[in-house]
């Protein structure tokens, strides 16, 4: 009853809104008519009509006479309807006119991007993303700095609705564009080119490396890891070992986290992947901490991850060094000695994570000689520049020493910052992560998206979907990537 009693009071209030716009439509067509009368008066030399606007509807009822429904003598019906048909003619190709501006101006909002919702209007890119709104907050971005400008506290990203639109420092910025829509050309390399002290960034490709490198050379030194030799004609120069400050567990614990986080167990598609993406880490860590602690080259680690029986050497040293971290041994152990399919499960993880060590190229790029190991504090404080290129699949895939070594400079980011005034690092470092999701996925990333920006440390991932996070992190990892920039 209820239903029935709303679809009778909308019927109602349609035959309401009807009746409405056939009165003003009437009135509208009368208005017209009387004008008629006047015009065609005006132009016959007859007297004017002396009825008023509603005796035009009268017309409708005596259309052979109009001059007696205007009371106008003397007025022609040929000149009137003459005239009457010339004004709706007109009033008719107004309206078209007007009804064709409409629909252009309504296909050009609807496809227009600026138009969308969630897009910044120009009063909020004055207010809040402008260079003037960046320079007021500068005292605060960057307080070693007495007069600064835009580009020493902020990004630019380019316009919006005919104004300059600028990121702070301290923005974590999540730049997501389908490949080839100029994403790198437009965003990443500049932001490369204008960042004010070190920069990290990664790439499937040397095209950021060949737009930047001379220019970065200038500011700082900079270095290419390059293990596949991706760039060729650039030379990979700088080596690094997964093994440098393990002998600290809090480094081997981060080191092994980024090693692992490469492997894509924990990604779907692998039954209890998480776990067993756990696990591996957890060898992982106790791998890399007794290679450190005896001093052993990458070269004997890859051997210990190719067969469980082999790692029995690094039992044995985290058993006996006096600075092993309490516990690793017998965890290791415990794996090694496991059944042999919960072994074989764990060692597939371990071997898949340090696996593009089998090409000697990656090998040699891991091994760093005698007094050459890569400092990345000097490294960050010297506003140095790293390239880091390296692919996810395919044979000598080495996303994950990249994973790894990003993970490692990230830490040592935050131990600068933390020793630094404000807890802060001035100049900031710039993490631009191009491709990142087609390399491996960062464990710390969405915790960096959340703090970097208050340490220092602007993050700038690159993604091609917000599908390709969900499926690389998950659900809940995209969303505070998005929440966070």
């Amino acid at each position: 009853m209820a239903s029935q009693g709303r679809q009778t009071g909308s019927f109602g209030d349609e035959l309401t809104n009807a009746a409405m716009i056939g009165l003003v439509a009437l009135f509208g067509l009368a208005l017209i008519l009387r004008a008629a009368g006047s015009i065609a008066a005006f132009l016959t030399g007859t007297d004017q009509p002396a009825a008023g606007p509603a005796a035009g509807v009268g017309v409708l009822f005596r259309p052979g006479d109009p001059a007696a429904a205007l009371d106008a003598d003397g007025l022609h019906p040929f000149a009137y309807w003459t005239v009457a048909v010339v004004l709706l003619a007109a009033l008719a190709a107004a309206g078209g006119w007007v009804w064709v501006r409409l629909r252009r101006h309504a296909r050009k909002v609807e496809t227009d991007p600026h138009t969308t919702a969630g897009i910044a209007t120009s009063h909020e890119i004055t207010t809040t993303a402008s260079a003037r709104a960046l320079l007021k907050r500068a005292a605060n971005l960057r307080p070693s700095l007495d007069s600064p400008t835009p580009a020493d506290v902020g990004y630019r990203l380019g316009t919006s609705k005919g104004k300059e639109v600028w990121a702070s420092v301290e923005d974590s910025i999540l730049l997501i564009g389908p490949p080839r829509s100029g994403k790198g050309l437009h965003v990443v390399i500049p932001a490369i080119l204008d960042a004010p002290g070190a920069v990290i960034t990664t790439s499937t490709r040397p095209d950021n490396l060949t737009a930047t490198l001379r220019a970065r050379k200038r500011i700082g030194p900079v270095a290419v890891f390059d293990p596949q030799h991706l760039a060729e004609g650039v030379p990979a120069g700088m080596r690094w070992s997964p093994i440098r400050g393990c002998a600290d567990p809090l480094t081997a614990m981060i080191r092994a986290t980024g090693l692992a986080s490469a492997t894509g167990l924990s990604a779907g598609g692998v039954e209890s992947g998480g776990f067993w993406e756990g696990k591996t880490r957890t060898a992982l860590q106790a791998l890399l901490h007794a290679a450190a602690l005896d001093h052993r080259s990458p070269e004997e680690l890859f051997r210990w991850t190719l067969d469980p029986s082999a790692a029995a050497e690094a039992v044995a040293i985290l058993t006996n060094h006096p600075d092993a971290a309490t516990g690793w041994a017998d965890s290791l152990e415990s794996m090694i000695d496991a059944d042999p399919r919960t072994r074989d499960s764990i060692w597939q993880g371990v071997s898949l994570a340090l696996g593009a060590l089998a090409d000697p190229r990656v090998l040699d790029a891991v091994s760093p000689g005698p007094g050459k190991d890569f400092d990345p504090e000097r490294f960050i404080r010297d506003k140095g520049t790293l390239f880091l290129l390296a692919t996810g699949a395919g044979a000598g895939a080495s996303a994950a020493l990249v994973a790894a070594l990003v993970e490692d400079l990230v830490e040592t980011a935050r131990r600068i910052a933390a020793r630094s005034p404000g807890a802060r690092l001035d100049p900031p470092v710039l993490l631009a992560l191009d491709e990142i999701a087609n390399l491996a996925p960062l464990p710390s990333l969405p915790v960096l998206m959340a703090e970097g920006g208050g340490t220092g440390i602007t993050c700038v991932p690159v993604l091609q979907s917000l599908a390709q996070a969900r499926d690389k992190w998950n659900e809940n990892q995209a969303n505070a990537i998005w929440d966070a920039s």
